[in-house]
């Protein structure tokens, strides 16, 4: 009776331990697919007309088109928090007549949402 009792205490610890094994190759798999700044930068030129370009001597600098318009954003400042599965971004520009613009988004899964 005990020997059964045994078998089926190793059946779960096995049930466990390839239970525990997918979950991290999950983890593992989620950090790997999540976006990084390029790919934020390019959602800003899909989702919201702001293009980034560099030059040598001013950086890089941020276009936005409106209404066929394109007007220059000044960077204000910004974040991106890597929080292991998912991410925030987070850029502040400001037009020529300092009106401030705030992008907020969530990645996750190479995905970006606004936020």
């Amino acid at each position: 009776m005990k020997r059964g009792h045994k078998q089926h205490v190793s059946k779960r610890g096995a049930g466990l331990r390839a239970g525990i094994v997918v979950l991290v190759v999950l983890l593992v798999i989620l950090v790997m697919i999540n976006p990084n700044e390029e790919d934020f930068v390019a959602w800003l030129a899909s989702e919201h007309d702001i293009h980034a370009s560099y030059d040598v001597n001013d950086g890089r600098t941020f276009t936005q088109t409106i209404d066929g318009e394109e007007k220059k954003l000044h960077y204000k400042g910004g974040h991106i928090r890597h929080m292991g599965i998912f991410s925030t971004y987070s850029y502040r520009f400001a037009d020529n007549e300092e009106k401030e613009i705030q992008i907020e988004a969530v990645g996750i899964i190479n995905m970006l949402w606004n936020r």
